[in-house]
């Protein structure tokens, strides 16, 4: 692998997925205005802050390095994102209860200083289990809900309230691993 690869995210989650797959990215997170458009949709939301972090980025990467960010919403009647607050994770969680909802992650990789840029989005569709106002309660306690999109971590404690899911685990988490190595090994063979 000739180029640098540079991963616009401090999150855990994704550097994890990245290391566990045989990728050593240097951490560069992207600090941008991650207000929305009014009325973009969910799939257009993820790859529109994910390019743009990956852009953010760009302007200090070495020319030919591959970057990759990502960004992640929940979304059930409109995309739910960080919650601002305790209120509003419970506003977010008590919408998701006992019901279905959808997780959309977006992906940009683009080439610094190169007019390649390749920008996809994947949707799990994930099922909640009914939980108690007690339930609730001791989930917000912790310090799990407040910087993850919808309020939740799948992979976290939150994970028994999750029923099951059709579409991609690691879409949920937060990074579909599997489609950013498809389209990202090629770019590293040029």
């Amino acid at each position: 692998m000739k180029r640098k690869i540079i991963l616009a995210s401090s999150s855990p989650r994704r550097i994890e997925m990245m290391k566990s797959h045989g990728f050593d990215p240097m951490i560069c997170p992207a600090e941008i205005d991650e207000t929305l458009p009014d009325g973009i949709g969910m799939r257009d939301a993820v790859m529109f802050l994910a390019l743009k972090k990956a852009l953010a980025v760009e302007e200090k990467a070495e020319k030919g390095s591959v970057i990759i960010a990502a960004d992640t919403v929940v979304f059930k009647d409109g995309i739910l994102g960080k919650p601002e607050d305790r209120e509003d994770a419970r506003r977010m969680l008590l919408k998701i209860r006992n019901t279905s909802h959808d997780v959309a992650t977006g992906v940009a990789i683009i080439t610094a200083g190169e007019n390649v840029k390749q920008v996809f989005c994947d949707v799990t569709k994930v099922f909640c289990r009914d939980y108690t106002e007690e339930e609730l309660n001791v989930y917000l306690n912790t310090e799990e809900p407040y910087d993850k999109a919808g309020a939740y971590a799948i992979q976290g404690i939150f994970s028994k309230y999750i029923d099951h899911y059709e579409g991609s685990y690691d879409t949920v988490v937060g990074f579909p691993i599997e489609q950013v190595k498809a389209r990202l090994i090629p770019m590293l063979e040029d």
